[in-house]
């Protein structure tokens, strides 16, 4: 038998992935999503080195006594809390699972985020090729899918792709600790899209009527609410899909169809819904729609149309990111640049309506990065922020996507030229080295507290007084009160208000000793704010410390008549208490600690301290053992030895 002699030149009308010899001009999809997922994870080990910083990851991980411990209470309190201003139980899962590993290690958090975001990146390749693989049985006259050989699709997956895991606006979601809501909202949101399409493409063999019944679906249902639990933002998904089901799927042809896949998404929007209206009244309850009260929608619908452009124009562009951009004083429709915002947004919306082959492609992209992009444009304006590179992690997936499309475009229309495709492959290495440069220069921004709010200082010294506020803090931390000090004044100067600033430059002065300017600080507090409890304990706390017993405890008074929950109130009350001598009293306030904390080891310490000077032996051991168990090993000691050294028992 004559062996077949192989081709010199494969011809173009021959699939990449599938060529008749079982080889591949190019990498399979699967290969493919794992070589730049494992790209991805290199380029971010640099995250390894940096700690924690003290904008939210007190709250989150290190100032977290909840996560401390994988047990029913901790679970329980993850199903339930919303301190933070969410409902994301996986979240907080993921830092107790961290927690229980590393301990408070920060490589070991960060190691979880670059390992996530790089699955996440393998993930948005995988999807990428499935979603255009599909629109191309669907629509093979479309520009994306008439290029020889269908190498349009392993380009633009692996551009989207490559894009989407070393684009530095990306830094911000996995660098920052906090933000791991973000990667695991964005894990479980591809997971469920990667299933929406598996359960599309099985129709034929499963009928729509029995959506409930499939497999597929319901695992897209349940990755969905599992990315709900993580950060609200997957809430837009559902009318993604149905952005899919028109204009990719073809599902949707007439009135009725599009009453059918309205049901089929019922499951998903019932969820998106009531976990939306728990956020909302979640982020009520901790005070953080604080622009609400101050804007009007107008503005806030203008500063929206900007946040749309400069994110587009930073996807392009990506310089001078910041962590924190302040919200703008002069948004109006009357602003020529504003104006121009506005009309960008419609030139691209009518480009996108047109009858070109491009706006075939286009018109998807946009609607569904105008609808990922929609719960964190601050219509509903949550923090006093106008936008954030954090939000766009999910959304720039479609431009990412436009780009891999542009870039398999140029490729196909280099033909057979060497030197073009060249060109070509030699401008896309360029732009990943650059980005690559650019995300690892991101990273190190976010190594300390003290280089990431220098760095928001540096970019924008006169409108964010929280970067001098927390910087300031940092220094505090360090206990060079001096720049401490320093940086406070500079928040009151930009913001005589600022009544953060104006508490911990007290705590400053306190710490320095100079008491009757700290005294003067937490009174000017008090001036703006009246109803600051933290205020009147920290000005209780330096009567006690002074020794001014009776002022001290009218402070504290006046601080659980505004919040009654307040622990460090009744625990400083207490000491003041027993300065005076008043014992019982004292007992009292520990008591009241320890209904509300059950878990605060010193107060049942200091109770049983009391009970001993009482003469009550048996109330004072119980004590000591309970301060024993939650790990103080003076009271182990004095809980098998509770009389005095040389007392008769």
């Amino acid at each position: 038998m004559k062996k077949l002699k192989t081709p010199k030149t494969i011809p173009e009308n021959i699939s990449p992935a599938q060529l008749p010899n079982g080889g591949t001009l190019l990498a399979s999809p699967q290969h493919l999503a794992i070589i730049i997922g494992l790209l991805t994870f290199a380029i971010y080990l640099p995250a390894l080195q940096n700690g924690f910083v003290n904008w939210d990851d007190d709250l989150y991980v290190y100032g977290n006594l909840h996560i401390r411990a994988l047990n029913f209470a901790f679970f329980r309190w993850a199903f339930t809390d919303l301190s933070a201003g969410f409902w994301h139980p996986i979240t907080w899962i993921s830092y107790a699972i961290d927690h229980a590993i590393w301990g408070m290690n920060p490589l070991g958090y960060h190691l979880t985020a670059i390992i996530i975001h790089a699955v996440n990146t393998a993930l948005v390749v995988t999807l990428t090729t499935f979603l255009l693989e599909f629109s191309c049985d669907r629509h093979p006259e479309s520009m994306r899918c008439s290029l020889p050989g269908k190498q349009s699709i392993l380009i633009t997956a692996g551009i989207t792709g490559v894009l989407f895991g070393l684009h530095p606006l990306h830094v911000e979601s996995v660098a920052w600790a906090s933000e791991r809501k973000d990667l695991l909202c964005a894990l479980f949101f591809l997971l469920s899209a990667s299933y929406y399409v598996t359960y599309v493409r099985g129709l034929d063999a499963s009928p729509p009527r029995t959506f409930w019944r499939n497999r597929a679906f319901l695992m897209s249902l349940a990755m969905f609410i599992i990315s709900l639990a993580s950060k609200t933002m997957a809430v837009s998904l559902p009318v993604v899909y149905l952005i899919l089901d028109r204009y990719l799927f073809d599902r949707i042809r007439s009135w009725s169809d599009f009453v059918a896949m309205m049901v089929e998404k019922l499951p998903f929007a019932v969820a998106s819904l009531i976990i939306s209206a728990i956020s909302i009244l979640a982020q009520k309850a901790i005070g953080a729609m604080p622009m609400m009260a101050t804007t009007s929608l107008g503005q806030r619908l203008v500063v929206a149309s900007r946040s749309i452009i400069l994110y587009l124009l930073k996807m392009l562009v990506p310089l001078d990111l910041l962590p924190f951009y302040p919200y703008p004083k002069d948004a109006t429709l009357l602003s020529p640049l504003y104006a121009t915002y506005v009309l960008l947004i419609i030139a691209i919306s009518a480009l996108s309506l047109s009858k070109t082959t491009f706006a075939k492609a286009l018109l998807p992209v946009w609607l569904c990065y105008l609808v990922t992009l929609l719960p964190v444009l601050g219509i509903v304006q949550v923090g006093s922020y106008s936008m954030a590179d954090r939000f766009i992690y999910l959304p720039s997936i479609g431009p990412f996507l436009l780009a891999g499309v542009a870039v398999s475009w140029f490729w196909a229309k280099a033909g057979t030229s060497v030197l073009q495709r060249n060109c070509v492959t030699t401008f896309c290495a360029v732009v990943i080295i650059i980005m690559s440069a650019l995300t690892v220069q991101q990273i190190s921004i976010w190594r300390t507290s003290i280089e990431l709010w220098s760095h928001v200082i540096k970019k924008v010294p006169t409108d964010i007084p929280a970067a001098y506020l927390n910087r300031g803090i940092a220094f505090g931390d360090m206990r060079n009160f001096d720049y401490a000090i320093n940086d406070f004044t500079t928040a009151i100067a930009i913001d005589p208000r600022n009544v953060d600033a104006l508490l911990n430059r007290g705590l400053a002065h306190v710490a320095m000793g100079e008491f009757e300017k700290a005294l003067s600080d937490y009174g000017a507090a008090l001036a703006v704010k009246p109803d600051f409890a933290d205020a009147y304990i920290n000005r209780g706390s330096v009567f006690l410390r002074r020794k001014e017993f009776d002022k001290a405890i009218a402070e504290y008074d006046r601080a659980v008549k505004i919040q009654p929950n307040l622990t460090v109130a009744y625990v400083n009350r207490a000491l003041a208490h027993k300065g005076k001598g008043e014992t019982d009293r004292a007992i009292t306030d520990y008591s009241t600690t320890i209904q509300l904390n059950p878990d605060y080891a010193n107060a049942y310490y200091s109770r049983a301290e009391l009970f001993m000077s009482q003469g009550i032996i048996d109330r004072a051991a119980a004590d000591y053992q309970k301060a024993c168990a939650m790990g103080i090993m003076e009271g182990c000691r004095k809980a098998l030895f509770p009389f005095p050294s040389g007392a008769n028992r």
